[in-house]
């Protein structure tokens, strides 16, 4: 394991093996007197065209003295985003080689010093997660890198709260990785199931979960169509934090969590397959946020509410022009098996919605590829009918680098949704299929505070991308940063 802590004082005290030093551009600005200790190395690097000063451009030179790695890497002018990308890009630089690092952050980045030193804290979190350190042996190695002193230039009492709140952010993230990369054959409902118990325990957090014939008993029809065609029994997790001492919610975070995603009897491709293991990527960020707010002990109510369920073409799997009464009383004829994310989430919804009266709820899914044709793996797809809450998750989301684009939900496209015999069709053709996935979802919400997140590009790292310095191939933990961040900025004033 490695330690991150806050260092006071001039960074040639840390008595560290490496120095890293962020700046702006390919100027060093206020740390020029890093440099010049150190024989002006970076500066000659520049004056003889060898650094550009791009977003995470970083160079290392070796001292005669003081240190035996000098590291100076470029923010570029992409602001916090860019500072992320630059830390990130130094851990890679030296997790095999160094023992121990010093970073370095001037007050001169065009950022909050504030914000760098919690993300510093966080982005080292990520950057060091290893998605084999569970199941690679033989040829594992751990990094060498052990310690991690970040050193800002002007030093406050408060930031070595901002580096824990970074800490525990950041394992938060890696916690809904480990979740997300887990195979199907380990993390399937069951132990979904198991791992809600396990924060419960931990937190204090009320449990609830029901299965089987209770979803029937219930009307939860959507969820149970859904998992029947599984080896494990399907179910529906909510998960209740109460930071405060009364009965009012101030958020429901849903997420799709289909264990394994075969298409059911409308079966995928081979190679559309492959990557079904992280379908259950939007249950493991609630899971996620959950943990972060419970160690936080932040003063909100939020219920996590996961539907749980395997989409395989077992012998009792739902069928093609099957017709499902849902929750909320609606029925809906069944035109593709493989469009099963909103079933689920259809009967999670309606559910939440009317137990507990939340004031704001937001869903989390790798619901659609046809966003990833529309986004590519850069972009989340928000879609809301609350013109306040989708903004402040932009505004959010420019904050964390987990980016949004909000998509359109005019009335056009629900005609696509029409069906001859039953109140919906589960999809509406191929024309934009993103969209009416999420016009179909808001047919079971009342709440026009809601909005629902499509994560399917940038929920793990695809060929094309999410492509950053501290996103390993895997699971990329999306949404929990922004959620966490969206109750920290907003739900919490």
């Amino acid at each position: 394991m490695y330690e991150i802590k806050l260092f006071k004082g001039s960074p040639f005290d840390a008595k560290t093996e490496t120095i890293a030093v962020i700046i702006k551009g390919k100027d060093m600005g206020k740390a020029w007197w890093i440099d010049e200790k150190l024989g002006n190395l970076f500066r000659n690097a520049v004056d003889y065209g060898d650094f550009s000063g791009n977003v995470g451009e970083t160079i290392l030179f070796y001292p005669s003295k003081l240190f035996k790695r000098y590291i100076v890497s470029s923010l570029g002018d992409e602001g916090l985003e860019g500072f992320r990308i630059s830390v990130a890009s130094v851990i890679d630089k030296v997790k095999n080689v160094s023992r121990d690092l010093v970073i370095y952050i001037p007050d001169d980045l065009g950022i909050s010093l504030d914000d760098a030193v919690e993300q510093a804290s966080l982005t080292i979190m990520l950057t060091l997660y290893d998605p084999s350190e569970k199941y690679k042996f033989k040829e594992r190695k751990e990094y060498k890198l052990k310690r991690i002193l970040i050193n800002p230039s002007i030093s406050k009492d408060h930031y070595e709260e901002l580096i824990k709140r970074g800490i525990t952010i950041g394992k938060a993230v890696n916690y809904a990785r480990d979740i997300g990369n887990a195979p199907s054959s380990e993390m399937n409902p069951d132990n979904i199931e198991k791992e809600a118990m396990k924060l419960a325990r931990e937190y204090g957090l009320k449990l609830r979960v029901y299965r089987g014939n209770e979803l029937e008993k219930l009307g939860l029809n959507g969820i149970l169509s859904v998992g029947k065609g599984g080896g494990h029994e399907p179910r529906l997790i909510i998960l209740e934090y109460k930071g405060r001492d009364d009965d009012k919610w101030d958020l429901a975070i849903v997420g799709k969590t289909v264990t394994f995603d075969a298409g059911g009897l409308d079966l995928k491709t081979a190679q559309g397959m492959q990557d079904m293991k992280f379908d259950k990527c939007g249950g493991a960020s609630v899971l996620g946020i959950l943990k972060a707010v419970s160690e936080l002990k932040l003063p909100v109510n939020i219920i996590g509410v996961l539907p749980v369920v395997e989409n395989l073409p077992g012998p009792k799997a739902y069928k093609p022009r099957d017709i499902i009464k849902m929750y909320n009383g609606l029925t809906v004829e069944i035109n593709s098996t493989d469009a099963e994310g909103r079933i689920i989430l259809a009967d999670a919804l309606s559910f939440v919605e009317k137990n507990y009266n939340p004031k704001e709820i937001i869903d989390i899914a790798t619901l659609t590829g046809a966003i990833v044709v529309a986004l590519g793996n850069h972009a989340i797809g928000l879609f809301s009918t609350d013109d306040e809450l989708a903004n402040s998750l932009i505004e959010t989301g420019d904050y964390t680098g987990e980016r949004l684009w909000r998509m359109p939900l005019w009335k056009e496209y629900y005609d696509q949704l029409k069906s001859d015999i039953a109140d919906l069709s589960n999809i509406g053709g191929r024309a934009g299929g993103a969209i009416t996935a999420a016009a179909f979802l808001s047919k079971f919400v009342n709440n026009k505070k809601w909005a629902h997140l499509d994560i399917a590009g940038t929920a793990w790292v695809h060929e094309a991308g999410p492509k950053k310095p501290y996103y390993p191939k895997g699971a990329t933990g999306i949404g929990v940063r922004l959620i966490v961040y969206y109750i920290l900025k907003h739900l919490k004033k």
